[in-house]
């Protein structure tokens, strides 16, 4: 077989599959400069870590260029040089190898790898490279080294690198090189960030454009071209067709836009630019355009470029920095020229040079002028990403101003080239190099204001409406989203607004309500009869039901007994002073209404002089609490919105309550219960089991999660404003019982015996293998985990959760989990899945060792069912306060749903224990409650009416 498996392959491997493809068939590419640079500091560091061995030890006990044998190895050296390794497949050759201690197959020591790399950073490619070559190393010795050493960076720099005792990754990455060198088709090309500095970068594009590559979209991750590859969506073109306006309703708060990719491959066939929302840009006189240079490994910036434009005049300047000492130089050029101006905007593409003022920030003494020019940065390149899709691949400055109409003055001139440039200028100081960096600075700068003009004068060009801009002559046409919608059919939502402000005027006078109350009520009998009246005094035309006088026999300032009430003719004051309380009388059989007038006059007490009214009197509630809990019990239990509650009492009981007043009655009712939903959340955080999970809600001013918290009985719901779980460490603090929850990693810091939801995970494993149909390895985990969780479910169905039958499983689950962490795996779902249950080891199968433990998280997922229904109809409409006090009625309604009690029965039953409340004569209590608390005796009680005495304020009559 000629095909070998080098380094040059295995490098390549890491980077791109196809690049290790080309590799092993002996194809050669076009070289870049910033490549072939990087080789070259490869070998400065190389040479330079060799010099620095070489002073430790003599080079006669340094060896070179020796096979990587058993034989080879026992001799012993301190260091091992261009070591080989021969095989049927492999030729690769090692950078060097170190003794260290411990006993191996060679003798009481054994080697561990060596890496000569350019790079100021060991990144992933080393790490795994390392691990490879371990893995061969322990073939030879027989034993995996634990670390490894990297020497890198300009001042070759020894790092060491621990290495993963888990060789899996590595064998598979191998076996994977192994495979790609038999004869089979070509791995399918996806272009990533390699491919600016690839030498195959050329052939790859042109590959890429001919087949219309989806991956031709750099703003694409590998991993959702995958995902896109199985829904059969490969081409740019395929993806344009996919693209959905997402349409916002009136009541949707404005949040940030995320970038679609499909609307980029829209733009790209239609050849428009697409504006996507409402951008807002800011407006001042003058304009500055700037754009930084450095070398980012070095962390070092060496070149401020900017046009300043004010009043249509243009002016640039170039700042140039020969060393890093002379960072702090070039920022102070660059703030005195913008300190000439009072008002400005300086504009940027991207976040560097963002991030090099704000470095700079901490080392300069010039912080306010700094974090003037900062306030007033405005990055154009979140402008496009967002709002603006242009018909190009990349949003890279280059491809974008290549678009609109500019040029540069070297056609290869890129960021990747202008750090190769300037390295070479380190190190010839070319002024040559030096002009190139200059000119090619102020062209990005060009183009940059080139695209901000273009972004201005579209957005102007726009009107709400969705009309779009003439087209402009130096670059493509610009539509807005809402145009898709008119081209692909007649479907739209909302109101459309009118061309003329006449047609706008005709088409309110004719709406369905205005035309009934305003217009044909002239000529309809019917519906004059029938016009809405003020709803404001139609509970004072109601019969009185029943008539009460309030009298008190204490002075409320000095406690005197010697009252005084004020009769009829002595004083005007003295005429009796009367409210009206609604009221629902519910029995077994029937509700009906009762109407209370309750009246009193005024008081005075011949010791102090005080006049006053009764206090039972001043804090009468104008709605009992038996209405509030008929009209709560609706819009809970039921999920009745206000309206309807509204139009239920009118229709039924002739009682006109408003919307408004329904919102007082949940805010009162909430306060009142609010310690029996305190008691609730201590039952809960005290029991042995406890569920939880959250949900998201939109609210009128922004977004927040429902947290729910439950165990078989009790249900707590909390509003918090994100997501965060930092809450939960102080909340379950002293939790001894077993935690039931999801995968979501808040849960995984809490310290309590945790149990994971196994329906969570048999649904993402079933749609892993809906999407991978073909996988054989994925099959085979489900499958055994399955077969396991069987037999497991079918002795929970015999005997219940019951540890002493449940612990016979220990051995099966122990051997399924010994399994699946020695199993070699190739596929890529296949071994997130295995990873993801050896993670989760310890907390897949906890049900086991506990009785009465669930191992699904159903009794919260029912529960945050039951917000879900009510968030249906009143999502974005929310506020958090009315959202908070829902919460606490929606925790006592679910927890009597739990415990099998009428949730109306408790509220009229006027008690805060629902314990004490199930261990009483509920039944009873709830037919017979009257107006006036228990133990309240009336003085005079007649046919028609009743006298009662001040008595101290109890909740029922009152307001909660």
């Amino acid at each position: 077989m000629g095909r070998k498996i080098t380094r040059e392959v295995l490098e390549g491997y890491l980077h791109c599959k196809t690049k290790a493809h080309l590799k092993l068939a002996g194809q050669q590419g076009s070289m870049s400069d910033y490549e072939a640079l990087l080789v070259a500091r490869r070998q400065e560091v190389r040479q330079q870590a060799i010099a620095e061995i070489l002073t430790k030890h003599p080079e006669a006990e340094v060896a070179r260029g020796i096979p990587l044998t058993v034989a080879a190895l026992q001799s012993g050296p301190p260091f091992v040089l261009d070591a080989t390794l021969e095989d049927d497949l492999l030729s690769l050759g090692f950078d060097g190898f170190k003794r260290v201690d411990g006993a191996s197959k060679v003798g009481d020591f054994h080697y561990i790898p060596m890496l000569f790399h350019e790079g100021q950073k060991v990144g992933k490619e080393q790490r795994l490279l390392l691990e490879l070559y371990g893995l061969l190393l322990s073939q030879v010795q027989g034993r995996l080294p634990a670390y490894g050493v990297v020497w890198h960076g300009r001042d070759c720099k020894s790092t060491r690198v621990r290495l993963s005792p888990d060789l899996r990754r590595a064998e598979r990455l191998l076996s994977e090189v192994r495979e790609m060198a038999a004869p089979s088709s070509p791995p399918r090309l996806i272009l990533n960030d390699h491919c600016q500095v690839c030498e195959f970068r050329q052939r790859c594009l042109e590959q890429a454009v001919q087949e219309d590559n989806i991956s031709l979209l750099r703003g694409m991750r590998e991993k959702e071209v995958r995902r896109y590859a199985r829904k059969g969506i490969l081409t740019v073109t395929q993806l344009a067709h996919t693209f959905r306006p997402v349409r916002r309703g009136k009541r949707t708060q404005p949040r940030g836009y995320k970038h679609h990719h499909a609307l980029q491959a829209l733009a790209i066939r239609d050849k428009k630019v697409y504006v996507y929302g409402t951008p807002q840009l800011p407006a001042k006189p003058v304009h500055i355009y700037i754009d930084v240079e450095g070398c980012p490994d070095d962390k070092f910036d060496y070149l401020i470029g900017m046009i300043v434009n004010e009043g249509g005049s243009e002016r640039c300047y170039s700042f140039w920095a020969d060393e890093r000492g002379q960072e702090e130089q070039i920022l102070e050029q660059f703030l005195t020229v913008l300190a000439r101006y009072d008002d400005f905007l300086v504009f940027c593409y991207g976040s560097y040079e963002k991030t090099f003022l704000s470095r700079m920030r901490k080392q300069c003494k010039w912080k306010k002028e700094v974090d003037r020019v900062l306030k007033a940065l405005v990055n154009t390149l979140s402008l496009v990403y967002t709002h603006f899709y242009l018909p190009t691949y990349s949003n890279g400055l280059k491809d974008v101003g290549e678009c609109l109409g500019c040029s540069w003055a070297d056609p290869g001139a890129s960021g990747v080239q202008s750090i190769a440039w300037r390295m070479r200028w380190q190190d010839t100081r070319e002024e040559r190099l030096k002009d190139k960096l200059l000119t090619y600075n102020l062209d990005d700068c060009k183009a940059l204001k080139r695209l901000t003009e273009f972004i201005y004068a579209a957005n102007t060009a726009l009107d709400p409406a969705g009309a779009s801009s003439p087209r402009d002559q130096n670059g493509p046409p610009v539509a807005l989203v809402q145009e898709i919608d008119r081209l692909g059919g007649d479907r739209r939502r909302g109101r459309i607004p009118s061309f003329h402000p006449d047609f706008e005027y005709i088409r309110n006078c004719a709406c369905f309500d205005y035309q009934r109350q305003r217009v044909f009520i002239r000529t309809s009998k019917v519906l004059k009869k029938n016009r809405k009246k003020p709803k404001r005094y139609e509970n004072q035309k109601l019969r009185i039901s029943r008539h009460i006088e309030i009298e008190s026999d204490k002075c409320p300032e000095c406690g005197s007994t010697e009252i005084i009430r004020w009769s009829k003719g002595k004083k005007a004051a003295g005429h009796p002073r009367v409210k009206r309380v609604l009221d629902l009388v519910l029995t077994a059989g029937a509700i009906k209404r009762r109407v209370v007038e309750c009246r009193a006059v005024v008081h005075e007490c011949t010791k102090c002089g005080q006049e006053f009214m009764p206090e039972r009197y001043e804090r009468l509630a104008k709605h009992s609490h038996r209405l509030m809990s008929f009209a709560i019990f609706e819009h809970v239990s039921h999920r009745m919105s206000g309206p309807m509650v509204e139009d239920m009492l009118k229709e039924l009981f002739g009682l006109t309550v408003c919307d408004s007043e329904l919102h007082v009655f949940k805010s009162l009712l909430a306060n009142y219960y609010r310690l029996t939903y305190q008691r609730l959340l201590e039952k809960i955080l005290s029991g042995k089991v406890l569920h939880v999970d959250e949900t998201a809600v939109k609210l009128q001013n922004g977004k927040g999660y429902i947290w729910v918290f439950t165990n078989l009985e009790e249900v707590v719901y909390m509003y918090l404003p994100t997501r965060e779980g930092a809450f939960l460490q102080e909340l379950l603090k002293n939790f001894q019982g077993v935690l039931i929850s999801d995968f979501y990693s808040a849960y995984d810091s809490i310290d309590c015996p945790q149990q994971k939801c196994l329906i969570h995970l048999i649904r993402d494993m079933n749609e892993d293998l809906l999407n991978n149909p073909f996988d054989e390895e994925l099959q085979a985990i489900t499958g055994s985990f399955g077969k396991l969780m069987r037999n497991i479910v079918a002795t929970i169905d015999q005997y219940g959760l019951k540890q002493s039958h449940l612990r016979r499983h220990e051995p099966a689950v122990t051997s399924y989990f010994k399994s699946l962490a020695s199993q070699t795996i190739r596929s890529e779902s296949a071994e997130a899945l295995r990873e993801r249950h050896l993670r989760y080891q310890d907390k897949l199968f906890t049900f086991i060792k506990y009785d009465g433990v669930p191992w699904n998280n159903n009794n919260a997922e029912n529960a945050v069912k039951q917000f879900v229904y009510y968030r249906e109809h009143s999502d974005g409409i929310m506020r958090e306060t009315g959202l908070k006090d829902y919460l606490v009625l929606l925790s006592i309604y679910q927890t009597c749903k739990y415990k099998g009690i009428s949730f109306l029965k408790f509220l009229l039953s006027k008690e805060r224990d629902i314990d004490a409340f199930v261990g009483g004569g509920r039944a009873k209590r709830s037919c017979t409650v009257e107006l006036y608390p228990k133990g309240f005796t009336p003085k005079i009680n007649s046919r028609s009416r009743k006298k009662v005495a001040e008595e101290p304020k109890a909740p029922g009559q009152d307001k909660p």
